[in-house]
């Protein structure tokens, strides 16, 4: 009887992990994507390489700043853990990742203006309508990953 319960409970956990990993795919595979540079570039290759240097340079540049709030997420967490939280260092700790958050927007933001300013009049808009769609496209992925 008690093996016969352990074989219909592993049936059961081996169907819900089974089910999971194949939800997890399927969502993978069937994410929308958005293509980085924008693909009206493709036909500028030297518009194509500023776009991909400027993401590179954002990339970099923010680098520390990633490394930076996932220490600061490991201290939280650390405080959570401890039996009666510290709030005044949960809050401080927060302030820090928020500030890091926001060094890192800057960086973004520094590196588009800077590559608008070296594109012509007519590029800049196509910089601009494709950061347009990505704002749509995140939103939306927001919107997918709610249902």
């Amino acid at each position: 009887m008690k093996e016969k319960m352990l074989y219909i409970i592993l049936a059961v956990s081996v169907g819900i992990n089974v089910g999971f990993l194949s939800s997890f795919i399927y969502f993978n595979i069937n994410r929308p994507e958005m293509p980085c540079p924008p693909h009206e570039f493709e036909s500028k290759p030297e518009h194509f390489e500023r776009f991909r240097m400027m993401m590179d340079s954002a990339g970099m540049s923010n680098e520390p700043y990633m490394i930076a709030v996932e220490d600061a997420r490991a201290k939280l967490f650390d405080v959570l853990k401890s039996e009666n939280p510290d709030t005044h260092m949960i809050d401080s700790i927060l302030k820090q990742i928020s500030s890091l958050q926001n060094e890192m927007e800057k960086n973004i933001v520094r590196n588009v203006i800077k590559l608008k300013n070296e594109l012509p009049e007519n590029d800049r808009k196509i910089l601009t309508d494709f950061l347009e769609r990505r704002a749509m496209h995140l939103k939306n992925m927001k919107t997918i990953n709610k249902k």
